[in-house]
């Protein structure tokens, strides 16, 4: 293949499954760039009515891209949610512009741009996550308040006498004779099992057991159709029976236990969407606006809060759910950390969009010819400086070896 001379950008319009996200990725690595585009459900639909959906129809696909099944859907909300920069669509056309604009703006480093609010705040929740050890899922939240100050951090994991929750720091201690391991998160306590899975399964089987032997059900009925029966169910979305409490309840609750600051009119970012347990708190906190980048099919916070809160922009009277728009956390530090010299002499050093480089680039030639590469550079480097045609040597070289070819 010929490669084609010239700096070129492809755009692909649009990705259907994961597989197809991680192919692309294993090949052009962090050049690849994915952007999730959305808008709010209710624009949604009524974009499908007015380009002549009916509504039973519109409410129909709305429902169908928040269920896909994974073997068979196309999954485009789980590529939604491993997006590099997220841009909300319902805006208008000067507004978008100016938001991607911002984007390549970071992308190419052309211009000084530093993290908004709402990308702190996410990266920060994003940041915390990683300190979950539940073995279902890693979420992260952070709340900042109407002033822009952060106030609280929090993460999903397994709740400790005295308060907080146990962490990495929690280490085993000799009492007596015998050695206590003080963390007693799901992992490494008693049968090392997730409680929540266990006792959902268990109620299930117990149904299904209890109907088997009812001998009410229909001849030829067994066990194993009426498990058939029951998968995709809401039994399937309990999430009662978890020892950890979720990262918005452990934000909440640091703030309780520091005692300085008021959760009236803050805002809490969380990397998924609160479920309904989470969901009636957060409105008796006070807190006027979640964000959020994963959807949680499993959460309820609407149809039984929905007096409370709204997916409405325009509802100022509840507590407002919306999704995430900015860059991603991902490669929140990849964007804003600094990495060439902004001043010359004092001055700010101007930077020429037109000849700017992206900051994402990988190398497309193979690790051992690059590496001929640059020892060659090297040893022409060196040679030109010293001023002897033959050369100086290497690091780690012996002068009685001698030097490979490139």
């Amino acid at each position: 293949m010929i490669p084609i001379p010239g700096k070129r950008a492809y755009i692909i319009d649009s990705l259907k499954h994961r597989g197809e996200l991680d192919l692309l990725r294993s090949i052009y690595k962090d050049t690849l760039l994915l952007f999730g585009v959305f808008a709010p459900d209710a624009v949604r639909r009524q974009r499908l009515i007015d380009n002549g959906t009916e509504a039973a129809q519109a409410d129909t696909v709305l429902n169908r891209d928040q269920g896909e099944i994974e073997t068979f859907g196309q999954m485009t909300r789980k590529i939604f949610e491993e997006s590099d920069f997220f841009l909300c669509n319902d805006r208008k056309e000067h507004d978008l512009r100016s938001q991607i604009d911002r984007y390549l703006g970071l992308l190419f480093d052309s211009r000084i741009h530093t993290p908004t609010r709402a990308e702190s705040a996410m990266y920060e929740a994003s940041a915390v996550a990683v300190k979950s050890a539940c073995m279902s899922r890693q979420v992260g939240a952070a709340i900042v308040s109407n002033a822009g100050e952060l106030i609280a951090v929090g993460w999903n994991d397994v709740p400790k006498f005295g308060g907080g929750l146990y962490e990495e720091d929690d280490q085993s201690v000799i009492i007596g004779d015998k050695v206590q391991d003080l963390d007693k998160r799901c992992f490494r306590y008693g049968q090392r099992i997730c409680h929540n899975e266990t006792r959902r399964n268990d109620l299930i089987n117990t149904i299904v057991m209890r109907l088997v032997d009812s001998k009410k059900l229909k001849k030829g009925t067994g066990r194993n159709d009426l498990l058939d029966a029951l998968k995709g169910t809401d039994i399937d979305a309990i999430i009662e029976y978890s020892r950890s409490i979720h990262a918005e309840m452990e934000a909440i609750l640091s703030v309780a236990r520091e005692g300085r600051h008021s959760l009236v009119g803050a805002t809490l970012y969380t990397t998924t969407y609160p479920c309904h347990n989470c969901a009636r708190h957060i409105v008796a906190s006070g807190i006027k606006e979640v964000i959020y980048i994963e959807p949680y099919k499993k959460s309820l916070a609407i149809a039984l809060h929905g007096d409370a809160i709204t997916e409405d922009w325009h509802d100022k009277s509840k507590v407002l759910f919306r999704q995430y728009d900015g860059v991603s956390p991902r490669i929140y530090l990849k964007l804003f950390r600094v990495t060439a010299s902004r001043k010359a002499n004092g001055r700010l050093l101007p930077r020429d969009p037109k000849s700017a480089k992206p900051r994402f680039r990988f190398l497309l030639d193979g690790f051992v010819e690059y590496e001929s590469k640059v020892i060659a550079d090297l040893n022409a480097k060196e040679q030109s400086e010293s001023g002897d045609s033959g050369g100086s040597l290497l690091a780690g070289e012996r002068s009685d070896e001698k030097r490979p070819q490139s």
